[in-house]
C-alpha cells in the first residue's frame, strides 16, 4: 500500500525556494528576478532545472515571465481582484473615490504598524521615494510612479505580506486613475507643495515610531486627495 518516498526534484525544490522568499516578502510584487545565469550560479544548478522551476512559479502564478526573459513577481490578489474591478472603475471617478476610501482603511493600518516596524532599509525607500517625487514635480512630471512607491513602501514596511500584495493589485488598478487625478490637481501648482508636505509628514511619523500620527497622516492625506479631485470635476 505504501510507496517508497522519493526526493524532490530540483525543480520543485527551486520552486519552493521561490514561494518561501515570496510569502515572507522577501520578492515583493514587481520585483524582477536575476538573470537566469546568475540564478543558477546561486542556487547551484544547471539551466534545464532552473527553467522548469520557474515555469511551475508561472503557472502556479507566482511569477510572469515577459518580453526578453524578464521574470517579475505577480501580485497574489492581481487574478482575483484586478480584472472585474478594473472593468468597473474605468471612467467612473466615483468608483476611484470608492477605492481611495478602501485606501483610507488599508494604509491608515498599515502606516500605523509601519512605524513600529520599518527597518532602517525601509525609511531609506520611503525618503527615496520622497526625494523622486520632489524631482518630478520641479521637472513638471506627474511623480506618479514615485507615488506609488512611497505608498507601497508603507504597505511592506508594515511586514505584512498579503497587504503588500493586495496594495501593490490596488495601485495596479488606479494606475490610469492616478495619472488623471495628478493632471487634475495640478491645475492649482500649490497642491504639489501640499502633497510634498504630507507625505513628509507620514514620513516623519514613521520614523518617529509613533502610529497615532503615522495613522492620522495618511488620511489627512487620503482626504486632501478626494476633497481635491471632487472639486476640481464638479459634482459626480
Amino acid at each position: 500500500m505504501l510507496k517508497r518516498l522519493q526526493h524532490k526534484r530540483l525543480s520543485d525544490e527551486i520552486a519552493d525556494q521561490f514561494i518561501g522568499l515570496i510569502k515572507n516578502g522577501t520578492l515583493k510584487p514587481g520585483d524582477a528576478l536575476p538573470p537566469e545565469r546568475e540564478m543558477a550560479r546561486t542556487l547551484g544548478v544547471s539551466a534545464p532545472p532552473l527553467r522548469e522551476g520557474l515555469k511551475i512559479l508561472e503557472t502556479l502564478g507566482f511569477v510572469e515571465i515577459q518580453p526578453r526573459s524578464k521574470i517579475v513577481v505577480k501580485s497574489l490578489a492581481a487574478s482575483a481582484l484586478h480584472d472585474p474591478i478594473a472593468k468597473s472603475i474605468d471612467g467612473d471617478l466615483n468608483m476611484v473615490i470608492q477605492l481611495l476610501e478602501v485606501r483610507k482603511i488599508l494604509e491608515s493600518w498599515a502606516a500605523s504598524k509601519a512605524s513600529r516596524l520599518a527597518t532602517e532599509e525601509d525609511i531609506l525607500s520611503l525618503e527615496k521615494a520622497c526625494l523622486e517625487m520632489k524631482a518630478d514635480f520641479d521637472s513638471n512630471r506627474l511623480g506618479v510612479h514615485a507615488d506609488a512607491n512611497f505608498h507601497l513602501g508603507i504597505f511592506h514596511a508594515a511586514q505584512n505580506t498579503i497587504l503588500s500584495h493586495i496594495g501593490f493589485t490596488l495601485f495596479d488598478l488606479l494606475w490610469h486613475s492616478q495619472k488623471l487625478i495628478r493632471e487634475t490637481m495640478f491645475r492649482e501648482d500649490a497642491n504639489k507643495r501640499l502633497l510634498l508636505e504630507q507625505h513628509g509628514t507620514i514620513l516623519s511619523a514613521i520614523k518617529e515610531k509613533d502610529p497615532q500620527r503615522a495613522s492620522e497622516a495618511i488620511i489627512a492625506h487620503l482626504d486632501f486627495a478626494e476633497k481635491k479631485i471632487i472639486e476640481l470635476t464638479g459634482p459626480m
